[in-house]
């Protein structure tokens, strides 16, 4: 009887269309489960390796939790394009390619502030925004952020 609870019981990640990650900052991260190769660690990162060959790092001591679902939580990382973001102290740190353009937009889809990235440390000022969910788009790629 056991067994067959066990068996059951037993979901596969083919279950599921999707792995979200949400992080100790309020961002998501959704990965789409068919098109992940690979997820490996490192000693500072988890690194989801895509099957175009892209890979995402997401820092360890930044995950919160990671769990499949039918549905996207978050939209997928802007670490697949050689673009990384982060949120500090009312500032948003955009590392992307120099000249990608990188927009914020509100949970209504209006843009607040568009930006031409400068390389290493595009810094966009969010310290007056309200508190709550933002969306930061760099070329075709976005990622939810939360604005504490």
């Amino acid at each position: 009887m056991a067994m067959l609870l066990t068996a059951s019981t037993t979901v596969m990640a083919d279950d599921y269309a999707y792995l979200n990650v949400t992080q100790t900052d309020g961002g998501e991260n959704s990965f789409t489960v068919s098109k992940i190769s690979k997820i490996t660690f490192s000693t500072t990162n988890m690194i989801i390796t895509l099957s175009d060959g892209t890979t995402s790092e997401l820092p360890l001591a930044s995950l919160n939790k990671m769990f499949f679902t039918d549905e996207s939580t978050g939209i997928a990382s802007l670490t697949t394009s050689g673009s990384k973001i982060s949120l500090n102290d009312g500032t948003l740190h955009v590392n992307a390619p120099r000249g990608s353009v990188v927009s914020l937009y509100n949970m209504e889809g209006k843009m607040l502030r568009t930006v031409t990235a400068q390389g290493e440390d595009t810094q966009i000022s969010v310290s007056g925004l309200t508190k709550g969910v933002y969306i930061v788009k760099v070329g075709n790629n976005a990622k939810k952020i939360m604005n504490k």
